[in-house]
């Protein structure tokens, strides 16, 4: 299939690889040429092909390829969003969640990546570009040895791990410093910040709980039992990372949740006080004000009416009023 815009040579432009890395038997990494495609029967070591699922070509391609069985080839193609995990003797396929990577780093957001590991193959796919995945591939680059498609899959998941786990140290510094205004009372937007944060710990708690879901199922249920073992040791061991990463962001979202029901608190004190110091105004000048709407009464006999020093004398009893109420609301204890 020609392509105007492609070079003759770039044949893996036309079944929309993105890379494809070549692993010798010794576990060392090279980048394949863009003019060729690996054999994904080949015995000698194994190759690592990244897809775009966007490209039509890619799902071509997938639904072509002998070495892919027809389960895990329909969940390549597919716009399955949750995390799965499904085998057969010799081959493992799925979903799991990677954080977005955008043009200047990374975002918060997840996106899927669908991959099937083979017995001489790992192939994955995604439809928008992935950090976990660009920082394996800048492994492998450098040098970075792996043995097996299962080894490979695992530090993939292991990056995953660790941005969560990343992310769980940015939230802990933030809370500090959030629970330091709560506690000095200087709030200000410090509940929406909460509020923001406790969203973004949200979304890690299901990210991770996701996870830890989907290798214990597969590690200790019996869908497990007749899967491929270096897979299978693989998830037990990314299962004990998932589960001590799990706590983590559980204890975090508690902490989380505690300090922003003690700064509603602490808002709602605030808010009380205030109400209080304007009724004891509103208390203070209710007098004046029932003085003066008496003696605005366009009526005869009205005191002082004719006295030159009578708007004074009207200030004096307005001011002696509120003295008074003051030392009724000490005297009750309502002002202290």
């Amino acid at each position: 299939m020609q392509v105007a815009h492609l070079a003759p040579t770039d044949i893996q432009s036309r079944y929309g690889v993105l890379w494809v890395f070549r692993f010798a038997p010794d576990g060392s990494a090279a980048l394949l040429d863009r003019g060729a495609m690996p054999d994904l029967g080949d015995e000698q070591g194994f190759a690592w092909i990244h897809l775009d699922l966007v490209d039509d070509r890619a799902r071509k391609w997938i639904a072509a390829e002998p070495a892919i069985p027809a389960p895990a080839g329909d969940l390549l193609i597919g716009h399955e969003q949750h995390q799965c995990l499904d085998h057969s003797a010799d081959q493992v396929w799925g979903v799991v969640h990677d954080v977005g990577r955008d043009a200047v780093g990374k975002s918060h957001h997840v996106s899927p990546l669908h991959w099937v590991i083979g017995r001489s193959y790992l192939v994955t796919g995604r439809r928008e570009p992935l950090q976990a995945i660009s920082q394996i591939a800048d492994c492998l680059r450098k040098g970075e040895r792996s043995g097996t498609p299962a080894a490979l899959f695992e530090r993939i998941i292991a990056f995953i791990i660790q941005d969560i786990a990343a992310a769980v140290l940015r939230s802990t510094d933030e809370i500090d410093a959030l629970e330091d205004q709560v506690l000095a009372n200087r709030l200000r937007d410090t509940p929406k910040r909460i509020g923001a944060l406790r969203r973004a710990i949200v979304r890690l708690q299901r990210h991770a709980s996701g996870l830890h879901l989907l290798f214990r199922r597969f590690s200790e249920a019996e869908i497990g039992l007749a899967a491929p073992a270096d897979v299978k040791s693989a998830a037990m061991r990314l299962l004990q990372r998932i589960d001590t990463l799990r706590h983590d962001v559980h204890a975090l979202h508690e902490r989380t949740r505690l300090l922003q029901e003690e700064a509603a608190a602490a808002t709602a004190t605030e808010s009380g006080r205030q109400l209080h110091f304007l009724s004891i105004l509103t208390a203070l000048f209710l007098p004046a004000t029932f003085i003066t709407g008496m003696f605005g009464v366009n009526a005869k006999g009205v005191p002082w009416d004719d006295t030159t020093n009578g708007f004074a004398y009207v200030l004096l009893v307005c001011l002696g009023c509120s003295l008074l109420t003051l030392f009724v609301l000490k005297r009750r204890g309502i002002v202290t």
